[in-house]
């Protein structure tokens, strides 16, 4: 597809000279194999494709984060990407001088959330104080106005209400789930530099 439509992009790699690569390699099931490439993650996925699921593959990637694009396109189900790591070039340095920070993780990744959490859950407390007292100075205002309005109003201050909380949730959902991969990141990245360290890659 990529050699088609944009060979550019796989740095014009052809079909033979990858499966030469895969066979010279001696990448086949089992093995534990180190790939760095920059076409795309169609080398990856390759490699993936000839490994079955078995075995380890770690990716080397210069910059923020791995490419993939390509290796999305192969659809492999979620046994094949649980074998798969990623660690930084920049790293790699440091790993081998043996100052890579191997930062003791924390038991739980929710624990400090849930301590930030009761702290927001203070704050909250106040907030809503003020609300009521807010909300009992509008009422002593509106004892003027008619039946009708002052059932809109109360309609209108419930759904403010509502919606505060509804989206105080949410925000406190989205900090736990950023909290959660942050820290699956971290044990990912101590595991491949465990992998590394073990100095025993077969290619």
């Amino acid at each position: 597809m990529y050699y088609a439509r944009e060979p550019g992009k796989i740095n014009h790699l052809r079909y033979d000279t990858l499966a030469q690569m895969l066979t010279l390699g001696n990448i086949r099931a089992g093995n534990k194999m180190i790939v760095m490439e920059t076409c795309a993650g169609l080398v990856l996925g390759a490699v993936m494709e000839r490994m079955g699921g078995y075995g380890s593959i770690i990716q080397m990637y210069p910059g923020g984060g791995p490419v993939r694009a390509a290796t999305s396109c192969f659809g492999f189900p979620k046994l094949f990407f649980d074998n798969l790591h990623e660690f930084p070039l920049g790293k790699v340095d440091s790993l081998l001088s043996g100052t890579f920070s191997t930062a003791t993780l924390p038991s739980e990744p929710d624990d400090s959330v849930l301590g930030e959490e009761e702290s927001n859950g203070l704050a909250d407390e106040k907030q809503t104080s003020r609300q009521e007292t807010e909300e009992e100075s509008t009422t002593e205002a509106s004892m003027e106005m008619n039946q009708t309005e002052k059932q809109e109003a109360i309609d209108i201050n419930a759904e403010d209400v509502e919606f505060k909380e509804n989206k105080e949730k949410e925000n406190k959902e989205n900090v736990r789930e950023k909290q959660r991969k942050q820290w699956e990141r971290t044990k990912k990245l101590l595991e491949t530099a465990a992998l590394l360290r073990e100095k025993n890659a077969d290619g």
